[in-house]
């Protein structure tokens, strides 16, 4: 968990000052940003939660076990890597005349297009510049890596039941907890024709994964420029203390697998379902400059309350091939799901299986 509280708090750091400059937009629009901006993240991250699972189309015999350790990562697609702002339907953002395409979290490490930030003028009636400002960078990588173990103990009736844990671990700014539980069952056992072939097996697997993480490292403050329109208790010391970005994903997945074993090499292959749910939010006060709607119109600093909630989901077919080396007590693995966003798994293990 700590390796993966560096991964996740990277790219909360990433996103930091891009939460602070999208909500100058407003909430209705900075959900809109932020949500475009993020979700191929949650995506690679819930797919990867998906991975590693199993190293074998057979299921472990009763008392038999391993303990293993891996990292699984899902690829983002090239669609995916940028999105249009146009196409976002922005009320409060204006895109300047030109190139309205922008990189996502896990775009490239270059910076998009300007935007314009506005809000209506009560005493004219029109749209008049508030701020600009660009559209964020990517991280200039689309692989994003999640190292996790397990723990796998067979079970009666060619069951095997595998457990993922980790109780909760402060990293920095970050913070997370993690668990996950998953069941699989051999049915060769049930077919007559294929129990009659050494060495070949067939299983049903099903997981589920959930993952709890909190990024305490953000700091929206007054902009210099803005003081000049804020109350004297938002200029107070400590107002906007205590913002937090969580995440909440919880993946689940379901896999018909195959092997065949020749001595010390197990091949694998089948086809995997993998469907998660994810949870932004980002918690505290925040800052933002607007008109106001009664006399006397000015300009003021309104505090938006836990302004960004999100739930992002996705689900894809795949199908997925592996190898296992066995030597003793010690494992080496690693398998591919070729997919809409294809993962890939690399891990070791030690155990009677």
């Amino acid at each position: 968990m700590p390796m993966l509280g560096l991964l996740l708090t990277t790219t909360a750091a990433q996103a930091q000052d891009e939460v602070g400059e999208f909500l100058r937009a407003g909430r209705q629009d900075a959900n809109k940003l932020l949500g475009a901006y993020v979700e191929p993240a949650s995506k690679s991250l819930g797919h990867s939660l998906n991975g590693g699972w199993f190293n074998s189309g057979k299921a472990m015999k009763l008392g038999r076990f391993d303990v293993r350790v891996f990292a699984t990562g899902a690829v983002v697609p090239d669609k995916d890597k940028t999105f249009d702002l146009q196409a976002l339907g922005l009320t409060q953002v204006k895109v300047n005349p030109g190139n309205s395409i922008a990189p996502t979290v896990l775009g490239n490490d270059q910076e998009g297009p300007e935007l314009t930030l506005v809000d209506r003028n009560p005493l004219n009636g029109r749209d008049e510049e508030i701020a600009k400002i660009n559209s964020p960078q990517g991280a200039g990588f689309s692989f994003l890596p999640v190292p996790m173990a397990q723990v796998s103990l067979g079970l009666v009736k060619d069951t095997e039941i595998a457990v993922r844990f980790s109780p909760k671990v402060k990293f920095d700014d970050f913070e997370g907890e993690l668990w996950g539980v998953g069941l699989k069952h051999g049915i060769k056992q049930w077919i007559p024709v294929i129990s009659m072939i050494p060495g070949f097996d067939i299983t049903v697997f099903g997981g589920y994964t959930n993952l709890k993480s909190a990024y305490r490292g953000i700091d929206v403050q007054l902009a210099t420029r803005d003081r000049v329109f804020a109350s004297s208790q938002q200029l107070q010391e400590g107002y906007y203390d205590n913002q937090v970005i969580r995440l909440t994903t919880k993946a689940w997945t379901g896999s018909l697998v195959a092997s065949k074993t020749l001595s010390v090499l197990t091949a694998y292959a089948g086809v995997r379902y993998s469907n998660i749910e994810t949870d932004l939010n980002a918690e505290g006060r925040y800052p933002v400059v607007a008109y106001r709607t009664t006399a006397p119109y000015t300009k003021y600093v309104e505090d938006l309350e836990n302004p960004v909630t999100l739930n992002m989901k996705d689900s894809q077919w795949g199908a997925t091939a592996g190898l296992r080396l066995k030597l003793a007590f010690f494992s080496l693995y690693g398998e591919y799901t070729l997919s809409k966003y294809s993962t890939a798994s690399a891990g070791i293990g030690l155990g009677f299986n």
